[in-house]
C-alpha cells in the first residue's frame, strides 16, 4: 500500500486543499474549493455566536448589537461562499479583528487563564493572518485561470 499518495487522496489534495499553494498559483477551482471551507468554518463559528449573544451565555451577557454583528458575518460568509466578491471577502476578513475588540471590551470567559488567553489570541492571530489570505483570493479570483480538466483514472 502506498501510504503518501492514500494521504494525498484523502488528507492532502492539490485541487482541494491549497492551503500552501501560492494565491497567484491558484486557478479558480482550487480558490473555490478554499473560500468554501473559509466560509463554513466562519459561518459555523458565527451563527453559534449570534445564538449565544442573543442567549446571554456570553461573558458579556445578552447583547443585540454582538448577536447582530455575528448574523452580518453569517451573511457575509455566505456571500463570499456563492460569489467571491472583494467586498465580502474585506468583511469576512476583518472578523478576527471584531474578536480582538470583543476580547478587550468584554474581556475573556471568566474560568479562563493565562494560558488559555495565550492559546485564544495566538488563535486568532492565526486566523487573521490566513483572513489576509481569503482577501487576496477574493480580489484576484476573477483573474484567476480556469482549472484544467483532470484526468479521471482508476486508483485501485
Amino acid at each position: 500500500m502506498d501510504w503518501e499518495k492514500q494521504f494525498r487522496k484523502y488528507v492532502w489534495d492539490d485541487d482541494k486543499t491549497p492551503y500552501f499553494t501560492p494565491v497567484a498559483k491558484l486557478n479558480r477551482r482550487q480558490a473555490s474549493n478554499e473560500i468554501y471551507v473559509f466560509a463554513l468554518f466562519l459561518g459555523t463559528l458565527f451563527c453559534v455566536v449570534a445564538v449565544l449573544a442573543n442567549t446571554g451565555a456570553l461573558p458579556h451577557g445578552r447583547s443585540f448589537a454582538v448577536a447582530l454583528y455575528a448574523f452580518s458575518v453569517v451573511c457575509a460568509a455566505i456571500i463570499i461562499a456563492f460569489t467571491k466578491h472583494p467586498l465580502a471577502a474585506w468583511y469576512c476578513g476583518f472578523a478576527p479583528v471584531a474578536a480582538l475588540i470583543y476580547f478587550y471590551l468584554f474581556g475573556f470567559h471568566p474560568n479562563s487563564g493565562a494560558v488559555d488567553h495565550v492559546v485564544i489570541l495566538v488563535l486568532v492571530a492565526l486566523w487573521l493572518r490566513y483572513s489576509w489570505r481569503v482577501i487576496t483570493i477574493g480580489m484576484r479570483f476573477e483573474d484567476m485561470p480556469e482549472a484544467e480538466a483532470k484526468k479521471k483514472h482508476d486508483d485501485w
